[in-house]
């Protein structure tokens, strides 16, 4: 009786329910009806994911019915490791939960570094959780991860101590941990940003504020993050960069145009440093 009533519940969240007040695209419909057709497709899948993905739409009740349809063994296959990669992203889920236990054998399969990657990403979510409002559960969710013998929890501990490092002003380890977590956390822009701005405070070294500066690109593409591009423009001028400090310094002060008072004044300042 509970499989029929979480099928019913399923379907009726596919027809339009579950998803928002929003209709669904043409291409998002026909996606989830051929879903519905054949949960077990992983190419249909993987174009369903990515089109809820894209337009912003929880992604579960479909990972939840196509892992259903896989057996553990399944998992090492190219197209569900995609899936678990590009979508799985809560640590506590069976799919990642079995990763982390047979990690050894999905490096075997897969790229090292991404299995790593995965798995650090997944864990410095789940332990962001308890980091600013419960460090005593904190402290005990990093200790399961050291106990546990997980060969990056250096890496998954230092996202969390550089902040440690940044208060105590030690300018020396903060690079060498900045540089760490830059190659074990390549597309976390709210980190980069982060370490940006405690670089600004300690660095001095020209050539260090050229190997953050670099990563402090990643952090200005959107060229919507106010706070990001001010570092960026800091830290490039800094750095020798002037032409794109100018750049960028624009930018934030047509974005400034749209923000409050103390945005304009921000732009405002970072202009006439480098002009």
């Amino acid at each position: 009786m509970h499989r029929i009533t979480g099928i019913i519940f399923f379907l009726v969240a596919f027809c339009g329910y579950g998803w928002g007040m929003e209709k669904a695209t043409s291409e998002l419909d026909n996606l989830v009806r051929t879903f519905k057709e054949n949960p077990a497709n992983p190419q249909i899948t993987i174009q369903l994911l990515r089109e809820l993905k894209r337009e912003g739409k929880p992604a579960k009740e479909v990972l939840d019915r196509y892992f259903q349809t896989q057996t553990e063994a399944d998992y090492y296959k190219e197209y569900n490791w995609v899936i678990v990669r590009d979508f799985v992203n809560d640590i506590r889920t069976p799919q990642l939960q079995y990763v982390f236990r047979n990690r050894t054998k999905f490096m075997q399969h897969f790229s090292m570094d991404d299995v790593f990657q995965k798995l650090d990403y997944a864990l410095v979510s789940y332990l962001g959780t308890f980091y600013q409002k419960d460090q005593t559960n904190f402290h005990l969710e990093l200790k399961k991860i050291r106990e546990c013998g997980y060969e990056h929890y250096d890496v998954v501990y230092d996202y969390f101590y550089i902040r440690e490092i940044k208060a105590a002003r030690n300018a020396e380890d903060y690079f060498y941990k900045a540089r760490k977590l830059f190659r074990y956390f390549p597309e976390d822009r709210q980190m980069i940003k982060e370490i940006t701005n405690g670089a600004l405070e300690l660095i001095h070294d020209v050539s260090r504020l050229k190997v953050i500066q670099l990563w402090a690109g990643k952090t200005v593409e959107s060229k919507s993050d106010f706070e990001a591009i001010c570092n960026y423009v800091t830290i490039s001028q800094r750095c020798g960069f002037s032409q794109v400090a100018r750049k960028y310094a624009m930018i934030a002060r047509n974005l400034a145009e749209k923000g409050d008072e103390q945005m304009k004044i921000q732009a405002s300042r970072l202009l006439q440093t480098v002009n």
